[in-house]
């Protein structure tokens, strides 16, 4: 898509190609690539790349599961050290993780659930009972909301649930909840037919950074092939004991 200016009152939301790969941790050439072979959606001004920022993190949002696992990790690290950085996360950063931001009452294993609109309300309401959601329809808006453009759902049975957005005004800090039913349910993916989703992550952040940290960190974790544990966890304390592990075992050998 080719436009010859943009209007001031956008200019905002806009990133030139070097500084969209200051900010992912990745090379300009790399993303010249995610141009031509992977529409990563990218407007050409004037000659040069711009990149919208929100379309950019729906696209992260939909590949990030089949970027190249050393990608993943560039992306991970260049967000994970400009939150430290500002003391978003705590320093050094084995003391701030993932496991640390899902509350056990965030946590519900084997739940008799049986449809899409079902997991999407117990999500919800493990949000809720966590205390750090203040507004329950507003999330249930913003997941329903999502879910409509595209399904989180990817293969292996796996779904990371989050709203479009952040949600600044209806959290009071980044956290995670952990669904598991009973028995696959039919959430768009493409291996449902065969397999259904039995896994589901919510996500809810108060900033982008912060959202494509967590997105970033769980696909890590699935790369490492974390999927089995999280299945065979017979309670929540060995549930949060396999993703804390993993998520050692990637820092030491990512």
């Amino acid at each position: 898509m080719k436009l010859d200016s943009i209007p001031e009152f956008l200019k905002s939301e806009y990133l030139t190609i070097g500084l969209l790969a200051a900010n992912l941790g990745w090379s300009v050439r790399f993303i010249e690539g995610l141009v031509r072979g992977e529409r990563l959606p990218g407007l050409e001004i004037n000659g040069a790349w711009h990149f919208r920022r929100d379309d950019v993190i729906d696209w992260l949002e939909q590949k990030i599961q089949t970027l190249d696992a050393n990608r993943v990790i560039q992306l991970e690290r260049r967000i994970e050290s400009s939150l430290a950085s500002e003391g978003i996360y705590q320093s050094p950063l084995t003391l701030d993780r993932i496991a640390s931001r899902l509350p056990d009452e965030g946590i519900e294993l084997d739940a008799p659930i049986h449809t899409k609109n079902e997991v999407i309300h117990a999500l919800t309401g493990l949000a809720e009972r966590t205390g750090l959601l203040f507004d329950r329809d507003y999330l249930l808006a913003a997941l329903l909301d999502r879910e409509s453009l595209c399904s989180t759902a990817m293969p292996g049975g796996v779904a990371l649930c989050h709203p479009r957005r952040p949600i600044p005004t209806a959290i009071s800090t980044q956290f995670m909840c952990f669904l598991r039913t009973a028995n696959p349910v039919p959430f768009g993916s493409d291996d449902e037919l065969t397999d259904g989703t039995t896994i589901f992550f919510l996500l809810c952040a108060p900033d982008d950074r912060s959202h494509l940290y967590g997105l970033a960190r769980i696909a890590r974790m699935l790369h490492h092939g974390i999927l089995s544990d999280l299945r065979s966890a017979k309670n929540k304390e060995e549930l949060k004991a396999v993703i804390a592990q993993t998520e050692n075992e990637i820092h030491i050998s990512p």
